[in-house]
């Protein structure tokens, strides 16, 4: 099942409260709260009034989005991470892989020991842990986010997606399927390059690449990430799209 929400750092000045309640009037089901703001990591009493307004509002908590950097984020810190998850309900937690990309190879082992340290820790808990699919990171190009999966060999570690806007459809196809079996949850969003646009001007490539998402098996969250011009009404617009793809 695919399943359409919204990343809550599309909204940092909104308290959550709102961000749920925006969510849930655009007809979405899920959220993946960010813990920069909405739900920071050491503050678990927050993470289960978020947890509570999340469910009364209708919605499912599909991940908590943490900025632990692997390889850079001294591992004690995850503790604090995983328990704001738990508290909110989250069955996975999204963090980065490094600093750097691929291309500098300098801390790659540490970045995969830290990868595996937080992976057995979410196993513990019950959860799973993703990787941000993102550039200046390890996972700037699918086969290096691959090869890392290989390096870091645990079964609680999935990958995160979303189209590089500085490639082309052709690239971002090829990188979809192939990681395809380890995907948890999608980013949305319609950019080239720097420049924003409404989900809709993506229509051709994003239904092919939800035919190609549907083709995996389980749940996989189809989260919208930012909107054009940063506001409520274009991020219902943009809602509306989604569903209609979905549909």
């Amino acid at each position: 099942m695919l399943i359409p929400g919204i990343v809550s750092v599309t909204f940092r000045p909104l308290s959550p409260a709102r961000v749920a309640a925006l969510t849930a009037s655009c007809g979405l089901s899920a959220v993946e709260w960010g813990g920069d703001v909405h739900v920071p990591p050491q503050d678990a009493a927050n993470a289960a009034a978020v947890a509570r307004l999340t469910e009364e509002a209708g919605l499912r908590t599909l991940s908590y989005g943490s900025y632990f950097r692997a390889g850079y984020s001294p591992e004690a810190d995850f503790s604090a991470e995983l328990a704001a998850a738990v508290a909110l309900g989250a069955p996975n937690v999204r963090i980065w892989a490094g600093k750097k990309g691929s291309a500098e190879e300098d801390d790659r082992a540490r970045v995969a020991a830290s990868i595996r340290v937080c992976a057995e820790a979410c196993r513990a808990a019950g959860r799973t842990l993703s990787l941000e699919f993102h550039q200046n990171t390890l996972t700037d190009h699918y086969e290096s986010a691959l090869r890392l999966i290989d390096e870091v060999a645990h079964p609680a570690l999935r990958l995160y997606w979303q189209p590089n806007q500085f490639c082309d459809e052709a690239y971002n196809l090829a990188a979809l399927r192939a990681v395809l079996p380890f995907l948890s949850n999608v980013h949305v969003f319609t950019w080239a390059g720097k420049e924003k646009f409404p989900l809709a001007h993506g229509e051709a490539q994003w239904r092919r690449y939800i035919e190609v998402v549907r083709s995996a098996p389980g749940d996989h969250g189809m989260l919208l990430e930012f909107v054009c011009d940063g506001t409520e009404r274009q991020f219902c617009e943009d809602a509306a799209t989604l569903r209609a793809w979905l549909a």
